[in-house]
């Protein structure tokens, strides 16, 4: 409760079918969650509902101020094969991040021209696991990359690959339809089945988060707010 008698309001359920209406980039809610939900919230939720923090562990952005949400589409690829991470483009659907898999960070498999290719596809933007390159292209066209690695060289067009199965990201696996969320703190990855589970479970970390720091800035004690003796 916010005030005394005054119940918090419901917020709308996030189930797998309402999900492009909801994650699309023109809706309400799409906004509302980009500018409140963090990753850190995101996977300290997914940690409460799954044991696991869906971190895609040592990606981040190429510029600080990309923020994403959306449905994967996924490809798997070796780091010497662009070509594939080229078809999945024109495989994913407007509104879709493209998830990359590499099986190495050297050499490149994403660089300028495939992000205009992208952006002109209508994606919200594209994770590498692997390495990238032409960042300052990238830069300058606003779109939105998330990467574990820089590096000049790139390998070939050989579309040897796979679009549009389970991919192993580190630790964390992600399959076509998962929500992913991406900020300057790395991406976290949802499991489309549970998504309105973990977003219910991310509220209460954020309303609790909320509570915490304004008694933080009202004075009180950290050790005291956390009951650590």
């Amino acid at each position: 409760m916010n005030k005394k008698g005054e119940v918090k309001k419901k917020r709308k359920k996030i189930s797998p079918e309402n999900f492009l209406k909801q994650f699309s980039q023109r809706s309400s809610g799409f906004k509302i969650l980009s500018s409140e939900i963090t990753t850190s919230q995101l996977s300290d939720a997914m940690r409460k509902v799954t044991g696991q923090n869906g971190v895609l562990v040592g990606v981040k952005p190429v510029k600080n101020s990309f923020k994403i949400i959306g449905k994967a589409t996924t490809v798997k690829t070796s780091a010497n094969d662009w070509g594939t991470v080229i078809k999945g483009i024109y495989e994913s659907q407007k509104g879709d991040i493209l998830v990359i898999s590499c099986d190495r960070d050297d050499p490149a498999v994403w660089g300028e021209m495939a992000s205009t290719s992208a952006q002109n596809q209508g994606l919200l933007g594209t994770i590498v696991y692997g390495a990238i390159r032409d960042v300052k292209g990238i830069k300058e066209l606003d779109y939105p990359v998330f990467s574990r690695a820089v590096i000049p060289n790139a390998g070939k067009p050989l579309a040897e690959g796979e679009i549009n199965i389970s991919v192993i990201c580190g630790r964390t696996i992600v399959d076509p339809g998962d929500l992913i969320m991406g900020d300057e703190c790395g991406i976290v990855c949802v499991p489309e089945k549970i998504i309105d589970e973990v977003f219910e479970e991310t509220y209460k970390i954020l309303d609790n988060e909320k509570d915490i720091l304004m008694h933080l800035k009202n004075g009180k004690s950290f050790l005291d707010i956390l009951k650590i003796k």
